[in-house]
């Protein structure tokens, strides 16, 4: 992950007057030892030789997304737009330089609605793969937020984005631990089949489980679930599903049609009495 913040990059920040100013940690870093030493950023200063190094060693480099917004209020501004226009040139550069690169964009927080329009914008933009953490549609979700970076990854992948970055329920509060990271990338795995179906059309999986759903075939189920193991927890030890008990949806319906096609008599039987003699 390369920060390719700029100079005019942080006066247009400090100009924005944003709740929250640079949230990105490696863009942070990279802006404070700028600022410290009164100088440009210095992968840029370097950016042949790094094309020269990441070309060597076959190294994909990702171009950071330093001035992404840190809450909703803190909407798409020329900050933003100037990153942009900075990373696809500097993907050109790489593309030229036989060095393979991926664009990190629209991520951070962005309201749900503007989620969509600000993918359009970097697809727009630029021809490269767009990488996106989160985005996070709410900014109250805290110990919830890979739930609520579910909802906006979700709409991200549906508008366009080529790779997702989940989140923890631990963002904004502490180091994750690994079944934090679990619960993470769970949320985000259903995140990228929502995007998918919508996007490209892959609904077979899910037609596969109203089917198994259809059929009351619980095992078939409780394979197809992202986390097998969680869902056996959840649903306990009954070889069914518990929610509705005697009044099940489904085996009422299948009762009653049942019925209804036993009790029907073709026209013209005895039980007939359409017509008259």
């Amino acid at each position: 992950m390369i920060h390719c913040i700029t100079r005019e990059v942080l006066e247009l920040c400090r100009r924005e007057n944003r709740v929250l100013g640079i949230v990105s940690r490696g863009g942070s870093i990279t802006a404070a030892s700028m600022l410290h030493n009164d100088c440009e950023n210095p992968f840029l200063e370097c950016f042949p030789e790094l094309l020269a190094i990441a070309r060597r060693h076959g190294v994909v480099l990702s171009l950071g997304n330093s001035a992404r917004g840190g809450c909703i209020r803190d909407g798409w501004g020329p900050a933003q737009e100037a990153e942009l226009r900075t990373n696809v040139m500097l993907a050109e550069a790489a593309n030229r330089a036989g060095v393979g690169v991926i664009i990190e964009g629209a991520g951070g927080h962005i309201r749900y609605d503007r989620i969509a329009p600000t993918i359009r914008r970097y697809r727009d933009a630029s021809r490269f793969p767009l990488f996106v953490a989160g985005p996070l549609p709410t900014d109250i979700a805290l110990g919830f937020d890979h739930i609520a970076g579910c909802a906006g990854a979700s709409a991200a992948a549906a508008a366009g984005a080529d790779y997702l970055c989940a989140i923890t329920p631990t963002e904004h509060l502490g180091l994750p631990r690994p079944d934090h990271v679990r619960e993470g990338l769970i949320a985000f795995r259903i995140a990228a089949h929502v995007g998918d179906t919508v996007r490209l059309g892959r609904d077979d999986d899910d037609l596969r489980m109203a089917r198994m759903r259809a059929e009351l075939d619980r095992s078939g189920q409780l394979a197809m679930a992202p986390d097998p193991d969680s869902a056996k927890r959840i649903g306990g030890g009954s070889g069914r599903c518990t929610m509705c008990g005697d009044f099940c949806a489904i085996l009422l319906m299948r009762e009653y049609l049942s019925r209804g096609r036993a009790s029907r008599s073709p026209p013209g039987s005895s039980k007939d009495i359409s017509g008259t003699d």
